[in-house]
Parts: C-alpha cells; sequence; structure tokens
C-alpha cells in the first residue's frame, strides 16, 4: 500500500511538473505578446514624431513661401505706383529750378537797374510766359494705398479642421497573413481581413516580401521589403524562392474610394524546403538554361525531357510557358508523368498529356475536350489533389480554358514527374 501511494504521489509530481511547463510557456508567450504591443507602441510613437516633424517643416516652409509671394506682391504694387510718382516729381523739380533761376534773374536786375538796358528787361518780362501752368499731381485717391488683409479666423478653423484628421492609429493592420503552405521553390500566401468591428468594401491587396527574418530589426524593415502582388486576390504563389531560407511577408489593403494604404500586417516569416521546379540534366537532346528552368530542344529527334525528379503532387501548381515554338505534330507537348514511363513517346498509359495541337490524353486516350493549341506565349498550368487512395484530380488551364480529369496513379507516394516531349528543335519551354 505504501508503495502504490509513493508511485501516485511521484506521477502526480510529474504531472504537477508538466503543468506548471505548460504554464511557463504560457508566461513566456505573454512576454512576446507584450513585447510586440511595447515595440510596436514605440515604433508607432516615433513614426508619428518623425511624420509631425517633416509635416511641422512642410507646413513652415508653405508659410515662408506664402510670406515671401506676398512680400514680392507688396513690393511690385510699391514700385507700379511709384513710377508715375517719380516722373511727376522730376518734372515739377526741373519747373521749380528754372523758376528759381528765373526770380534770381530778375533780382539781379533790380540790384542793377541803372546798368540794364530797356531790352533786357525785355526780354526777362517776356520769359514769364514760359512759367505756364501748374503740372497735374494725382490725388491720394489715384495712387496706390497698398495694404494686407488675411482673414485669421476662418483660416484658423480651416487648418484646425484640417489638422485634426491627419494620421490615425491602427490596433491591428486590417488585413493579416493567415497561413503560408510550402510548395516546389515557392510559398502560397494567404491572408484575409480581421477588421469586423467595421465593414468596408476593399478595393485591393498589396502583399511584400523581404528576405531573411526582419521582424523586431527596425533598420531592415522598411528597405528590405518589395511589393510581390497587387490585386484583389486573397493569395499569392510567390515564386522563384530557395529552399530553406527564410522570407518574411507583410500585407496591407485599399479601401474603396481611398488612395491610401491601410496599416501593415504583422510580419510573417516562412520558409519553403521542397525544391524548385527543374528540368533533368542528362537528357543532351534538350539545352537547359536559368537555373534548370528552361529546356530548350536543341536536336531534330523525338526525345522525352523528365523533370530532375518527382517533384509534383497534390496540392501543387505547375505553369508550363512556351518561349518559343514549332509547327507542331500530335506526339509533341507536354504532360505529367506517372512511373512505369518508356520510349520517346507520352501518348501512352502513365501519362496525362496535352499535344502541341490541344488535344488531352489520360493514359493514351484522347479525350472529347480540347484546349487551344500551343504557340509562342502559351501558358499551360496544372494543379491537383487528392480525392482517395491513389487517385488524384488534376486540373489543366490553358488560356483562361480550364479542364478537369480524374487519374488513377500507381506512384505510393502520389509524386509525378513532368515532362515535355518534342521531335523538332524549335521549341523552348519555361516551367515554374
Amino acid at each position: 500500500m505504501e508503495d502504490v501511494s509513493k508511485i501516485t504521489i511521484i506521477e502526480t509530481i510529474d504531472t504537477a511538473k508538466e503543468y506548471a511547463s505548460k504554464l511557463e510557456g504560457l508566461i513566456k508567450s505573454i512576454e512576446v505578446a507584450k513585447k510586440q504591443v511595447n515595440t510596436s507602441t514605440q515604433k508607432t510613437i516615433e513614426d508619428i514624431d518623425n511624420v509631425f516633424d517633416l509635416f511641422t517643416s512642410v507646413v513652415i516652409d508653405a508659410l515662408d513661401k506664402r510670406r515671401n509671394v506676398l512680400k514680392t506682391e507688396a513690393l511690385r504694387y510699391q514700385e507700379e505706383g511709384l513710377i508715375p510718382l517719380k516722373a511727376c516729381h522730376d518734372l515739377i523739380e526741373g519747373k521749380l529750378q528754372a523758376t528759381e533761376a528765373y526770380i534770381e534773374e530778375g533780382r539781379n536786375i533790380l540790384r542793377v537797374s541803372g546798368i540794364t538796358s530797356a531790352e533786357e528787361i525785355v526780354k526777362f518780362i517776356e520769359k514769364a510766359s514760359q512759367l505756364g501752368s501748374l503740372p497735374a499731381v494725382p490725388s491720394l485717391e489715384e495712387v496706390p494705398d497698398i495694404s494686407f488683409q488675411c482673414p485669421m479666423e476662418s483660416v484658423s478653423v480651416k487648418v484646425e479642421q484640417t489638422l485634426s484628421g491627419v494620421g490615425a492609429v491602427s490596433r491591428m493592420g486590417p488585413v493579416q497573413v493567415t497561413e503560408v503552405d510550402e510548395k516546389p521553390g515557392a510559398l502560397l500566401v494567404r491572408w484575409e481581413e480581421v477588421d469586423f468591428e467595421r465593414t468596408v468594401d476593399i478595393h485591393s491587396f498589396r502583399l511584400q516580401m523581404a528576405y531573411g527574418d526582419v521582424r523586431g530589426q527596425m533598420n531592415l524593415l522598411e528597405g528590405n521589403f518589395h511589393d510581390v502582388y497587387f490585386g484583389s486576390e486573397c493569395q499569392h504563389l510567390v515564386r522563384d524562392l530557395r529552399p530553406g531560407v527564410p522570407y518574411t511577408f507583410r500585407v496591407c489593403c485599399q479601401v474603396e474610394g481611398d488612395t491610401e494604404w491601410s496599416a501593415w500586417s504583422l510580419p510573417r516569416v516562412a520558409t519553403t524546403n521542397y525544391d524548385p521546379f527543374c528540368w533533368d540534366l542528362s537528357n543532351t537532346n534538350y539545352k537547359i538554361t536559368n537555373e534548370n528552368k528552361i529546356a530548350t530542344k536543341i536536336s531534330t529527334d523525338q526525345a522525352i525531357l523528365f523533370s530532375s525528379s518527382a517533384q509534383f503532387g497534390p496540392g501543387h501548381s505547375i505553369e508550363f510557358t512556351v518561349l518559343e515554338c514549332g509547327v507542331g505534330c500530335s506526339d509533341e507537348g507536354l504532360g505529367l508523368v506517372d512511373v512505369g514511363v518508356a520510349g520517346e513517346s507520352l501518348l501512352q498509359p502513365g501519362a496525362l498529356f496535352v499535344n502541341a495541337l490541344g488535344c488531352v490524353f489520360v493514359d493514351g486516350r484522347e479525350k472529347t475536350t480540347k484546349l487551344p493549341r500551343l504557340e509562342k506565349g502559351s501558358k499551360v498550368s496544372f494543379t491537383c489533389e487528392h480525392v482517395r487512395e491513389n487517385k488524384i484530380r488534376v486540373d489543366i488551364d490553358s488560356n483562361n480554358k480550364t479542364v478537369t480529369y480524374d487519374w488513377n496513379i500507381s506512384s505510393p507516394h502520389l509524386k509525378l514527374y513532368f515532362a515535355i516531349c518534342f521531335g523538332q528543335s524549335e521549341w523552348k519551354v519555361l516551367v515554374e
């Protein structure tokens, strides 16, 4: 009985330890959450100070410019008003000097009246007619009376109303990255609206990516992010990513009728561990370039080029882009390949094949629905999902026309090769 009690106590202690460990984990989660609140608040306050300091300098600069414009306008009015007054002043000044000289001449005649001849006196008297009438001088009503008006009260009200609506503090970005799925050489990023307190019509989303994990590194946040998607969809497949390398994503939105973008979501870090889709390098009938993504047919022998491994499976999406094309024969084209395919044709069991003419073959049997023929610039994409056991459902999209087929495959891991098969040398295909 004593041993049983001891064992029970030990088990209880172990359970308590496990519980305590979980509680400690929760405390750490709370500390992380508190750090997020404090850090984001500090950054927000710094952003507010930076923006309003900049805004203050902009306002002061605008006021100084307006001040100088008004001063210049006042000086222009001054100059325009003084020009005729100066001309009138110069005219009167000239007449005054001439009159004063005339008066002095008369005084001289009086001082020497006994010597002055009658003829000189007559000439002096005749000069009196040259005095003429007084020049016209503009009245005060005719010259500028420069003044300055500024309705300070109404301007102050307008400025206050405008400034009262500048900026906004958000508790959290209205959209958040909710899920990131690993794909071969890519990440499928999904987001959704989380601000349910207000109902708005979101016009478009903006997804940005940064290389590495830049969370908590304020100096790296803005400089490293770049746009990878604009649009109305709530998900985007970001391609051309290196396996094992972390990437940071954030998203924001634009409300219908608004030109400004919302606050950013929380940064979300994700990594893909799947190698990107690429071609096998051992087939000498094809030249492989662009990080093994572009295959160029360089021989005239009919040959199948497979992917480097069985990379395609449920949840994946693959896209072929025809960069260059030939005439196109019924046994030339592209598709997916199960295990056990042999020879140099994809018109056989174990292959889902779209030929250059747009015909679709599943396990060598032609389907009734046709897709557009393969031409330069054509894009053909395959997506698939697991139905049950070894059955998958494949969607094929070619130039906005889509067909769907259920396909039984023998691959135990539901992994397929992708392949192209051409005989002519003009074909060049990119896989992503």
